[in-house]
This record gives structure tokens, sequence and C-alpha cells, in this order.
């Protein structure tokens, strides 16, 4: 009988010694699970960066034309700066390479594609449909058709109105002149607006206007500026791109004065530009480029100007003690009517 006490005693404390491993043992597993692994307390990683999408440019005219061309290479630029974009650009393309540098773009796979200026509308329209993944985008243009076109017309009579005001107000003959390059419509509207503009700040002010029918005839176009100044101008103005420094050397000759046009021009003649009125491309290529990005690029027709700040006065530089503080009160008031849409230049 003790016998079996003690082994019953025995077996007793096996079960109780093999119980308590067990529950031990069950309860490292569940502290286990309950706790993460130093793996599962890692952050996930960050995905990976989207791609930003590459930028390409075709320019009718050089990049050191101080005007039209320059500012859309200051817009390219500004994309590849701020958010690290691949960029290319072709300046000087010839009208009978249009559609084969557009296309040439497309096909090494640039994701947008900027076409700089109207003249380049054509073009556009007959590549877009061919490469669906590609965004154009023209600066200026007139027409847009299917999900991958979109136009970023400047308020280029804006830019003419400005000007016109300003000559309006510092002339002393009573005569100032405008100058426009090739007849096309970004440039009709900007010598329209700067009739406009002058008879808006001086109704009493004579005009001379002349198209020229170039961008890259300096020459041709200083000549017209010269006849101007014999005929009394005694303030040029001139939206011809790179041909526009033909009419600024003009009234350096002549000993009269200048309005710059599309850049701040006044390291072109430090003793003729006054002032010019700016237009700061680069704010529509953000703007469309930005857009792009974010997926709310429109396939439409976007205008933008002055209230957007693209288009505006540069300093006085060497002539602030020269332009009359009348002068600069009221082209500051002029500007401000146009900024808040009180002034009305071209009727649609």
């Amino acid at each position: 009988m003790k016998k079996l006490t003690k082994y019953l005693a025995l077996l007793l404390l096996v079960l109780l010694v093999f119980t308590s491993t067990a529950c031990s043992s069950n309860n490292e597993q569940s502290q286990q699970e309950e706790q993460p692994s130093e793996a599962a307390e890692q952050p996930e990683e960050k995905e990976e960066a989207k791609e930003v999408p590459s930028a390409a440019l075709a320019l009718v005219g050089p990049i050191s034309d101080m005007g039209w061309n320059a500012s859309a290479y200051d817009g390219l630029m500004k994309i590849q700066e701020k958010y690290g974009a691949e960029t290319t650009y072709t300046e000087n393309v010839p009208p009978s390479d249009y559609e084969e540098v557009i296309r040439g773009f497309a096909v090494a796979g640039y994701k947008v594609v900027f076409a700089h200026g109207s003249q380049f509308n054509d073009a556009v329209l007959a590549v877009a449909p061919d490469f669906p993944d590609t965004m154009f985008i023209i600066t200026n243009g007139l027409k847009v058709e299917g999900p991958n076109v979109a136009a970023v017309q400047v308020a280029d009579e804006e830019q003419g109105f400005l000007m016109g005001a300003f000559a309006a107000l510092m002339t002393e003959t009573g005569k100032i002149g405008v100058i426009g390059g090739e007849a096309i419509p970004p440039i009709t509207k900007a010598v329209e607006g700067f009739e406009v503009g002058a008879k808006y700040a001086n109704p009493d002010v004579e005009v001379l206007s002349a198209m020229t029918g170039t961008f890259n005839d300096i020459n041709k176009i200083k000549e017209v500026a010269l006849v101007q100044i014999d005929e009394g101008a005694d303030y040029i103005g001139a939206v011809a791109n790179q041909g526009g420094l033909g009419a600024i050397e003009a009234t350096v000759e002549r000993g009269v004065y200048s309005i710059g046009s599309g850049v701040d021009q006044f390291d072109a003649a430090p003793e003729a530009v006054v002032v010019s009125v700016a237009k700061d491309v680069s704010v529509a290529y953000e703007f469309a480029y930005s857009n792009f990005i974010n997926g709310t690029l429109e396939p439409a027709i976007h205008k933008i100007g002055a209230a957007e700040g693209l288009i505006y006065y540069t300093p006085y530089h060497d002539f602030e003690d020269f332009v009359p503080d009348s002068v600069k009160e009221r082209v500051a008031e002029i500007l401000k009517d146009l900024e808040e849409g009180k002034v009305t230049i071209l009727q649609q």
C-alpha cells in the first residue's frame, strides 16, 4: 500500500511539472504573438517617389533674344530647377521643321512638349494623336483638339496696353511709335493694345504704328523705327522678338527713348530703355506644368495676364528720378485697373 501511495505521489509530481512546462511554453508563445517583431516595428519603406515628367521646348527664335524666346527658356529652366525635371530645347526652328521637331521630342520620350508660339499650332495638332501619353502645350495656341493638347495664351494685348499707356504719359512731342513683327495674333493684339493704352492714358496722343512681317531682321525694324522718330515720335515700343532690338538701336542713335518689351531690356541700352513691360512667360509654363503633374490641366485654352503676375512693369533703374512721380502714380493705377479687370482692351 505504501508503495502504491509513493508511486501515485511520484506520478502526480510528474504531471504537475509537465503541466507547468506546457503552460509556460504557451504563455511565451502568446506573448510572442502579442508583441510585434522587430521587423514589424520598423516603419514601412516609403513608396518610391513618382517619376518627374520630362519636358521639351521648341522655339522659333534664339534664347538670347532678350524677349519672347528668352522668357520661354526661363520658364523651362524654372521647371527644371523647381521640379527636377529632365529638359531639352531646340531654338530657331524654321517653319519647315515644326512638325519634325515636335514629333522628335515625343519619339524621344519627353512627357511634356512645349511649342512656343501659335506658329506651332498645326504641327502640334498633327503630331499629338500619335502620342496619347505625351502632353502637348502650345504657348498662345489658338486651337486645341483631343485630350492631350492644351494652350496657354498670354494676354499680349495687356502688354501692349501698358507700353502704350506709359509712352503716352511720358511723351513731350505728343507722338509715340509702336512696331510689330510678324502679323500673327499675339503680335497684332499687342500692337492694338498699345494704341488703346495710349489713348486710355492720353486721348490727345498720336500713335504711329507699323507691322514689319519679321522677327529676325533687326536692320529692317531699325529703319522703321528711324522713320517714326523722324516723324516726331520720342518714345518707341517694339513687339517683335529679337528684331525689336533694332528699334532700341534706333532710339539710341537719335537720342530718344524706348519702352522695353517681353523682358527687362534695360541692359540692352541703359541710356534709352526707360522701363520695360515684361511678360514673365515662366508663370504660364509653371501653371501648365504644375497642373499637368497634378492631373488638373484641362485640354483647353487658358489665358493668363497681369492678374496672375505674368505681365508687369519692370523697375526704372537709372531713370528712377527721370520719370515724374505723377506718371509713376498713374501707371500704377492703370496696372491695378488691369489686374482687377476694370479695363476692356479689345472687344471679343
